[in-house]
């Protein structure tokens, strides 16, 4: 027992691991009771529209933040110790995300009739959910630097409790606004996230990041030119994602909508909300502990070392995990949805097979981000997100919805052959 002890308190991702492991249960049983009430009180149609908003609005935010999020984490891991070049990278990502969320925000604001009508296209008008988005990216901005920080310097317990008592608060709202109006309260729930996002997250930096560094002192108006073509490179990579993603998912969404129907479509989206708990542990993971290790050393040994280790730690507990979410599939309908959602079922084995795929593969692909190798990122990506659109809109007429979840294996499929040999020389030569 002793040395078992002695093992977990040594093993630093272990303990992230434990930490995060605590936060993905809260999520996974706020996200149960949440997923019951959006089925009882919008429906699979309701849950289909949400997913439309959601998708439009996560692209939205990075767009705000110019897609510095790991950018921002990288150099606050590169310079915890350096407060002068911390200063000086954190201000100049500041002024241009200000300057970027306060520009999408007036676009948004005066364009949401437009994009009330083809996101939603419901009976009912949803205009303000729009505005009040618009409203909202600047608060957004401010907690991705809080976040960021929190990450960079690697005070996980702080960045984990700070998530855990965002999403008790986040869902004791939206819990409200679904009960008591239905699809609008749960449209506006998604919206007002980044108010309580940045107010939670200015209450936990009163005491600062730590006790040296200073939250306000960082974060301000400073212009310098090389820096922001370091953040841009960066830039590119997220904003590419940030774009192609959504905008994918929302015409596959809108694609099995007219093809198949709006229910079978929330079915998508139902599977798609469990994947969201356990791809939200892994990936958490790889932005808290494996993006700050090769951001600090960028040798192919070091990265080989820090994935090896990562897939030993973690890869067991997630294959558990993903086949026990498999055999419980018919409780998860029962309790975290309702008997319109009895369709998914057959769309769980494909789901878990290319989240696993993908989970596998993102590890290895955060090497492009801690290397800023924006070339290689952009090739991966692109070829991900083309090739799904492609495979789903193959497979779609022949199987249905089933066809959809067909295409994010056969997706990850390619992905992974494509990082793979992205990375062959680091992943196999033996040199350092």
């Amino acid at each position: 027992m002793r040395s078992l002890i002695g093992f977990f308190t040594k093993n630093v991702l272990l303990k992230v691991a434990s930490f995060n492991g605590v936060y993905i249960l809260i999520k996974i049983a706020i996200g149960a009771i949440m997923s019951r009430i959006i089925a009882d009180y919008a429906g699979a149609a309701g849950m289909a529209i949400m997913g439309n908003l959601r998708n439009f609005t996560q692209g939205i935010q990075t767009f705000a933040v110019l897609g510095f999020e790991h950018g921002l984490v990288s150099y606050a891991a590169a310079y915890r110790k350096d407060y002068n070049q911390l200063k000086k990278h954190y201000k100049t990502a500041w002024l241009l995300s200000i300057l970027s969320s306060s520009f999408l925000s007036v676009i948004i604001f005066f364009t949401a009739p437009w994009l009330d009508n083809y996101l939603i296209a419901a009976d009912v008008p949803f205009v303000n959910v729009f505005r009040l988005f618009a409203l909202s990216l600047p608060f957004y901005v401010v907690f991705v630097f809080i976040t960021s920080m929190l990450q960079g310097f690697e005070v996980f317990k702080k960045y984990i409790t700070l998530q855990v008592v965002i999403s008790l608060l986040i869902f004791l709202i939206s819990a409200y606004l679904i009960y008591n109006y239905n699809l609008t309260g749960a449209l506006y729930g998604i919206v007002l996230v980044p108010f309580i996002q940045c107010c939670i997250g200015l209450i936990f930096l009163k005491k600062g990041i730590n006790q040296q560094v200073s939250f306000f002192e960082i974060v301000g108006f400073k212009w310098d030119a090389t820096i922001a073509k370091k953040f841009f490179s960066y830039s590119v990579m997220a904003l590419v994602s940030a774009f192609l993603l959504p905008v994918v998912a929302i015409l596959v969404r809108n694609e099995v909508r007219v093809e198949v129907g709006d229910v079978e479509a929330g079915w998508w989206e139902g599977v798609i909300r469990i994947s969201n708990y356990y791809i939200l542990f892994a990936t958490s993971l790889i932005s808290m502990y494996v993006l700050p290790k090769l951001s600090k050393n960028a040798s192919a040994v070091h990265f080989k070392s820090t994935v090896i280790h990562f897939y030993k730690t973690i890869l067991p507990f997630l294959i558990i995990g993903l086949i026990a979410v498999y055999f419980s599939k018919d409780i998860i309908i029962q309790y975290m949805f309702n008997e319109e959602f009895e369709g998914m079922k057959p769309l769980f084995k494909w789901q878990l097979l290319g989240d696993f795929i993908k989970i596998v593969t993102t590890v290895l692909a955060f090497q492009f981000i801690a290397r800023n190798d924006i070339k290689k990122y952009l090739i991966a990506e692109a070829v991900s997100v083309l090739s799904f659109y492609a495979f789903s809109m193959i497979l779609l007429p022949r199987y249905g919805v089933e066809g959809i979840v067909i295409a994010h294996v056969a997706n990850y499929m390619v992905y992974l052959f494509i990082v793979l040999l992205l990375l062959k020389k680091e992943l196999f030569s033996s040199a350092s």
